[in-house]
Formats: C-alpha cells, sequence, structure tokens
C-alpha cells in the first residue's frame, strides 16, 4: 500500500461526509435513525435519545460498509484481470482523477457525474429499528451522488490500479467515523452541523485539490517505472546471451551472503520473482509473496540486481526498509535478468523439479494469483512428465 495515496484516500473519506450532498442532510439522517427516540420539548426544540441513535448508527455505517465491502471485492477481481497493463491502466486512471478534480473545482462539468439517482424510502423508515438502520445505510450507499461519486471512484480507481481492495477500506473509514460521532453526539453534531452550511463549496475545491494530486501522482510514478524500465534494460547484452552462461550451475551470492546455484535445489519447485527497488508495484507484492511462501512447498527467492538500480546500495536499503523475509539472490552481472529477457517488473518464474523453466508470469499477482500460477505449473510439469 502507498500511504502517501492512503492518507489522500482517508482525507477525501472525510470530505465526502462533509460534502453538501451528505452533511446538510445528517439532520435528516439522524431524525430517521431516531425514531421513537425523537422528543420535542413545549418550545418546538428537537432532541434525540443518543445511545438509540447511536446503537441504530453503527446498523446505518454496517449497512453503507457491506456496499463498500462488495465494491472492494469488484475491483480486486478487477485488478487480477488487468494487472499486466498496470502501469498503462495507472496513466489512464490518474487522467481520470485529474478531469474528476476538475470537475470538483467548477472548472469543467462532466453530465453524468452531476446527476443524481434517488431511492424512496417511504416504507422503510416507518417504524425504524436496527435491521432497517442496516438496510437504510446499505440502500443510502447505491443512491449516486453529484459529490461523492468522483471521490469514491477515485478509491476505486486505485483500488483496482494497485491490486490493494485497502484503499476502499480507508475511504470507508474517512468517511464513516464522522458518521458514527455525529450518532454518537446527535443533538450537538445538529447544532454544529446548521452553522457550517456556508462553508460547503470551499470542501468541494479541497477535495477537487487532492484528486488531482493523487492523479498526477499515479502518472508521475507508473511514468518513471515505464521509462527506468525501457532505460535500464536497454543496456548492452552482448556478453549476456543465453548459451554463454550455464545459468542452473552459476554460482550466485544471496543478500544473506549464502552462496548458492539454482541446481543445488533439484527435485523442488523454485518461483523467482524478479524485483527492483523503484518498482513500487513489487514493493506492494512484497507481504503477499511472503505469505504464499510460508503456505507452499516451494523454494522462493527474489532476484535483484545492481545493473538494474540507480544507485549503489539501494538494494541493501529497500531489503532493510521492507523487512524482506524470503531470501534474495544478488545478481550481481544480470545474467538470470538477461538469461530470462525481464521487460517490466515484477515478473515471476517457476522452474520445474527437473531444473527447467515451466512458466511466468508478468505483472504483481494477488493472493489468489500466485496460488493459480503455481498450481497452474504444477499441472503443466505433471503433464509433461506423464507424456515423456
Amino acid at each position: 500500500m502507498d500511504y502517501k495515496l492512503a492518507a489522500s484516500i482517508f482525507l477525501e473519506g472525510i470530505l465526502s461526509f462533509l460534502s453538501p450532498c451528505v452533511l446538510p442532510l445528517i439532520p435528516l439522517y439522524l431524525s430517521y435513525l431516531a425514531g421513537d427516540g425523537r422528543h420535542t420539548d413545549e418550545e418546538g426544540n428537537v432532541t434525540y435519545d443518543n445511545k438509540q441513535v447511536f446503537i441504530r448508527t453503527l446498523f446505518f455505517v454496517a449497512g453503507i460498509s457491506c456496499t463498500f465491502a462488495i465494491l472492494g471485492f469488484a475491483s480486486h477481481k478487477l485488478s487480477n484481470i488487468l494487472t499486466a497493463y498496470h502501469e498503462i491502466i495507472a496513466i489512464i486512471g490518474g487522467t481520470l482523477l485529474i478531469i474528476f478534480g476538475l470537475h470538483e473545482i467548477g472548472i469543467i462539468n462532466i453530465d453524468i457525474l452531476s446527476r443524481e439517482w434517488k431511492i424512496r424510502f417511504d416504507s422503510l423508515l416507518q417504524g425504524m429499528n436496527h435491521f432497517k438502520a442496516f438496510l437504510f445505510g446499505f440502500l443510502f450507499s447505491f443512491g449516486w451522488s453529484p459529490c461523492i461519486g468522483p471521490m469514491l471512484a477515485n478509491a476505486l480507481l486505485l483500488a483496482s490500479v494497485n491490486n490493494d481492495p485497502i484503499y476502499i477500506l480507508v475511504y470507508a473509514i474517512g468517511m464513516l467515523l464522522p458518521f458514527l460521532l455525529a450518532g454518537l453526539f446527535s443533538n450537538k453534531a445538529i447544532q454544529f452541523i446548521s452553522k457550517q452550511k456556508k462553508y460547503m463549496k470551499y470542501v468541494m475545491i479541497i477535495a477537487g485539490i487532492i484528486m488531482m494530486l493523487s492523479g498526477g501522482y499515479m502518472i508521475h510514478d507508473a511514468s518513471r517505472t515505464i521509462i527506468a524500465g525501457k532505460v535500464l534494460n536497454e543496456q548492452d547484452m552482448s556478453d549476456h546471451q543465453e548459451d554463454s552462461v550455464d545459468i542452473m550451475n552459476h554460482r550466485f551470492t544471496t543478500a544473506s551472503g549464502k552462496e548458492i546455484a539454482l541446481s543445488d535445489y533439484m527435485g523442488q519447485y523454485i518461483y523467482l520473482n524478479f524485483s527492483t527497488t523503484w518498482c513500487t508495484y513489487c514493493q506492494s507484492e512484497i507481504p503477499i509473496y511472503e505469505a504464499f511462501a510460508e503456505n507452499n512447498e516451494i523454494q522462493c527467492f527474489y532476484v535483484m540486481s545492481p545493473k538494474m538500480e540507480y544507485h549503489e546500495g539501494d538494494i541493501e536499503k529497500y531489503l532493510e526498509e521492507n523487512d524482506v523475509k524470503i531470501e534474495v539472490i544478488i545478481d550481481e552481472e544480470a545474467a538470470l535478468f538477461y538469461y530470462c529477457g525481464i521487460n517490466s517488473y515484477p515478473t515471476s518464474f517457476i522452474i520445474s523439479p527437473d531444473n527447467e523453466f515451466l512458466t511466468y508470469a508478468t505483472g504483481a499477482l494477488s493472493e489468489d494469483g500466485f496460488n493459480q500460477f503455481f498450481d497452474y505449473s504444477k499441472a503443466l510439469y505433471e503433464e509433461q512428465a506423464g507424456g515423456e
């Protein structure tokens, strides 16, 4: 997870709550959720049973969270399909976020983002209870709002591009925490909200600026990965032809100082994950790869080379900062990189127990992706072995 993007998404969640389509309606939502806990005194002042409103707000928030969970699952599945093109998608997504930001600020107008789809709640809101509060939140979250739509789209794009539904969770926390606070202090919340309506337009301007900055960051990051990969892989490869190195018996040194050869692991499946310190997708994949290595009977390695880095010492610093636990092959002369023809990162190879390269996959993989890739490789090897 990119913590800079996560922080911006969290802030956008808060800004979604403060938007003109949500904040001014909070008194109405609290009134619905209060049900029979709403009281009016002789002077016409309305007060709520804070405890009852808060409990129902919990169910209301649970309903909204259910929608976010569905969206997060959908974005995760989408990312598995598009992961091979993540840099291009990141550039397209970043461009869309900049357009959304311009829409929020008011510089341009996108008609479809300005439409509001309303759901009738009349029958639902009669006789409010915990279940109805949950259903109210679930249905409310599907109400397409001209204020929330672009910011939610931002979170969905980041989740898909970065193969990480955590961005949906971060957005949901940012948006739903204020809901819970409003439910907990319902009477004070209503008094506060009634005094803040004049500031709503500034909230949308701030949200638009944040979206544009997020989009610019995504474009810069993806472009840097593409350009760096192209430059580093255009180095002279004349001394690294496939037949010039007995790659299986070539001796490598690991980051821990151990000397190994791939042939040392004859009889085992070997997983090679080619990575660099400047690849943000490689970094986000670390905990997933480590979980895969721990849960499967396969010898896992990272493969990194000083020739693929910008500065001396980058690899050592990267491994320390990310607490990498998997053994790292330091490919000093980039022999494995050139042998395997690596031109994008991360790229994964699986070697059979017979020390033959079986299959490869480009792009960051999800947890399911790692398992499916390994299962496919084993099935392929067994099929080849059975046909001999």
